[in-house]
């Protein structure tokens, strides 16, 4: 990562390179060690959102990413977007959310993330085990 990639191309990255393809080895390269997720009225660590995606990224989920071009706000440490995130598990329909971020970066990483998603995913079965 250099100093010239946007803090769009950065998040864009980790939603394609991490979370589609679901490499968990990449959290630390993404996130900060102080991370935090403030996520529809619920609170996570590093360690909780790390272990929590862990434990996703084992299971057949899949995951596609759209995003809506008209709402990103974007500065050198910030940035907000809406995106898409549809998600899917062998024989079962898709669930996609509708996610509102803000996202703080230090050091090239995200540091803080407050987001709000339709649906709750804190409330889909998928991940009942895993907020």
């Amino acid at each position: 990562m250099t100093q010239n990639v946007s803090t769009r191309q950065l998040l864009q990255e980790m939603f394609s390179e991490m979370v589609v393809k679901k490499d968990a080895s990449l959290i630390a390269h993404y996130y900060h060690p102080d991370f935090v997720l403030e996520t529809n009225g619920q609170k996570q660590n590093y360690d909780a959102f790390a272990e929590g995606h862990r434990k996703v990224y084992a299971t057949d989920v899949t995951y596609e990413i759209r995003y809506d071009d008209d709402t990103w706000v974007e500065s050198p440490e910030r940035v907000a977007a809406r995106v898409w995130i549809k998600t899917q598990r062998p024989n079962e329909a898709p669930v996609e959310f509708e996610v509102v971020l803000i996202a703080t970066y230090v050091d090239r990483k995200i540091h803080r993330v407050w987001e709000l998603t339709w649906p709750d995913w804190t409330q889909v079965k998928a991940f009942e085990n895993y907020s």
